[in-house]
């Protein structure tokens, strides 16, 4: 209780260091072992291999956004629960959320897990491609029932106030899968495979030790009895959709965007777009690591009704997502050839040449993307989910495919100019919205109950 009372009664710019700097920290380390892994996959066994974790990967992330989608959904309304001091209200709601992760994980497992194969053969793979990428997607569905928890509860340790054992066990993970990697990919010599289940057995890691203090009791926020209601789960699902959504269509974008890269451009073309999409987890680490730490503070404010703390939690996230982006933008713009370097093979010219331009372009779209992305958080830490889910759909799914219809006659250059021009139109919807919730609809006037929320 003390932690969240933190919440309300901390200074804004206290609060802000307290909650948002732990979660950058904890979401680069994770960027960081992606990175390492990029270049361990690279470097141990070739460009064929990293095309093949590019072509998996987004399947794994496509798995792991309905967990996700559970428990943003119920942290928003857990959050706002305790800061209306509904304790066991809050504590069914987290059970429920706990027990609704275990189901559609197992179930999705399975169907990843059996259709792997298939999946990447609808991209256009086939040969020692397709098996290396289907073999690492099975590993991550294998294990997926337990590694969807290392990031379930990680957002209800942050709910609980629980930012810097967060941060910890987030930083322990990471280093966790670089030596493992380290021994499978160079001391052993293990195929591709291996990749995916070092990460797997860090993130196993990273459950237990993130649901013992839920487990034994330690928290406000504990297991209770479960009891499942419409309105409840509806409202869970309402509020985690943009998130879920802003997953699902990324990585439906991904697909497409890999589909057409392999016919424009080969394996060169798939792994210059996978040093942008490694450039952009950088980035997008850090804005979620500072915005969705956020959320939690937020969320127990508006349920407290402390608006005017909430619109300082909000200028903070938007003001310092933008710096984040613009050392993003900065680093594409005069590095291109050094950050290319570190995740191809020096030898290949050609694949350098390729990514170097691609960075070059793609770093434009960091001049407007923390306006959508701290948009979409800080809406859904309101429980607009409405809000959020159309700022989500406009940046992950409806500016990238019709650009992509748009743009498709100039070829690769067409592909890169997509990101740069999908921001300016995301950030032009996030400003529309944002006016007419505040203008027409009272944002902050008071925040919506459970009953409001599911009819919204």
């Amino acid at each position: 209780m003390k932690d969240q009372a933190f919440f309300e009664r901390t200074k804004i710019p206290k609060l802000f260091l307290y909650a948002a700097i732990p979660g950058a920290i904890g979401m680069f380390a994770s960027v960081i072992y992606q990175f390492v892994d990029a270049i361990f996959v690279s470097h141990a066994l070739g460009p064929t291999a990293f095309a093949a974790v590019n072509l998996g990967f987004p399947f794994v992330i496509a798995a792991f956004a309905v967990s996700d989608m559970i428990a943003v959904g119920s942290s928003v309304l857990i959050s706002i629960k305790m800061g209306r001091k509904e304790y066991s209200d809050a504590n069914r709601l987290f059970t429920n959320a706990v027990l609704l992760i275990l189901i559609v994980t197992v179930a999705l497992g399975l169907f990843f897990g059996t259709s792997a194969r298939w999946l990447i053969s609808l991209m256009g793979a086939e040969g020692e491609l397709l098996e290396m990428a289907s073999s690492y997607l099975r590993i991550y569905s294998a294990f997926l029932p337990l590694t969807a928890y290392f990031f379930a509860f990680d957002n209800y340790l942050r709910i609980c106030g629980k930012i810097k054992t967060s941060m910890t066990i987030n930083l322990i993970s990471s280093f966790l899968i670089i030596g493992l990697e380290a021994i499978f990919l160079f001391a052993l010599r293990l195929p591709l495979w291996s990749s995916a289940l070092a990460a797997c057995l860090s993130f196993a890691f990273g459950a237990l030790a993130s649901s013992m203090p839920f487990l034994l009791g330690k928290l406000q926020l504990r297991l209770a009895k479960p009891h499942f209601e419409w309105k409840e789960n509806w409202a869970i699902a309402r509020n985690g959709f943009p998130s879920f959504l802003s997953n699902i269509a990324g990585r439906v974008t991904s697909v497409v965007f890999n589909t057409l890269l392999l016919s424009m451009g080969g394996e060169a073309a798939i792994n210059a777009y996978g040093v942008l999409m490694y450039v952009d987890g950088f980035v997008l680490s850090i804005l979620y690591g500072m915005c969705d730490s956020l959320q939690p503070a937020i969320g127990y404010n508006y349920g407290a009704r402390k608006m005017d703390r909430v619109k300082k939690l909000g200028g903070l996230c938007f003001l310092a997502s933008g710096l984040v982006c613009l050392v993003g933008l900065l680093a594409c713009l005069l590095a291109p050839g050094p950050i290319s370097s570190l995740f191809l093979n020096s030898s290949s010219v050609a694949e350098i040449g390729i990514s170097e331009a691609a960075l070059f372009v793609f770093g434009f779209s960091y001049l407007l993307r923390w306006v959508s992305y701290a948009g979409q958080s800080y809406s859904s830490a309101l429980e607009r989910p409405g809000a959020s889910l159309l700022i989500s759909v406009s940046h992950n799914m409806f500016f990238p495919l019709v650009l992509v219809g748009c743009l498709y006659t100039l070829g690769l250059d067409g592909i890169w100019l997509n990101f740069p021009l999908t921001s300016v139109g995301s950030a032009i919807v996030t400003g529309a919205t944002f006016f007419f919730l505040i203008k027409k609809s009272g944002l902050f006037e008071r925040p919506l109950t459970l009953e409001e929320n599911a009819d919204v």
